[in-house]
């Protein structure tokens, strides 16, 4: 998976966490959020654009936007920001990992795996139900995002990987302890025995 790829995963994950919520105070958050993976306000915004409902049709709201007058969104009367089209596009991009980003076709193991990881992750964003906050929720998808992308890469695991989500692992340990438990011990096997 690109670093494209890894862009429109986060966008589109934050937007389908938003349900009655297209508009622009959700896109505000949303460029918020997307600082701490260092995305910048154009580059997610040329994403919406690129993904609109006028161009790829992979959102239901349309854009117009313009770097000195602003972003004028066109929600469609839509009560949820992806398309079906866009959700099938979020599915892909987020199995697609476990299968070398598509190039092969996977074969049992591969799914075998990507099952294993996907029902880990899934405990793990079930505990979004007792975050405090709706930031902490938000994180908490970017933070399950960015562990399967280290479960599902063929790299080697870096020191430090997931270093910016130490506030918050240290903020809500009570509540992502018990769902986290088999995925460290996943990532450790990883890093301490290959």
């Amino acid at each position: 998976m690109n670093q494209n790829e890894k862009m429109r995963e986060f966008i589109l994950s934050c937007l389908e966490t938003q349900p009655n919520q297209v508009n622009l105070q959700t896109i505000r958050k949303l460029i918020d959020y997307g600082k701490n993976n260092d995305y910048g306000a154009t580059d997610i915004l040329r994403e919406l654009e690129k993904m609109d409902y006028k161009h790829e049709g992979i959102l239901t709201a349309t854009f117009d936007i313009d770097f000195v007058d602003g972003v004028k969104l066109f929600n469609n009367k839509a009560d949820r920001w992806l398309t079906a089209k866009g959700v099938t596009y979020l599915q892909r991009l987020t199995h697609d990992e476990a299968t070398g980003n598509g190039l092969k076709l996977p074969n049992d193991q591969d799914k075998i795996t990507a099952k294993k990881y996907d029902g880990y992750l899934q405990q793990l964003i079930c505990a979004k139900h007792e975050m405090q906050t709706e930031a902490d929720q938000v994180t908490l998808q970017e933070f399950s995002l960015e562990l399967r992308h280290l479960l599902t890469d063929n790299k080697e695991l870096e020191r430090g990987a997931l270093s910016k989500f130490r506030p918050f692992i240290q903020r809500n340990w009570q509540e992502l302890s018990t769902p986290m438990t088999p995925i460290l011990i996943e990532l450790s096997r990883r890093f301490l025995f290959e």
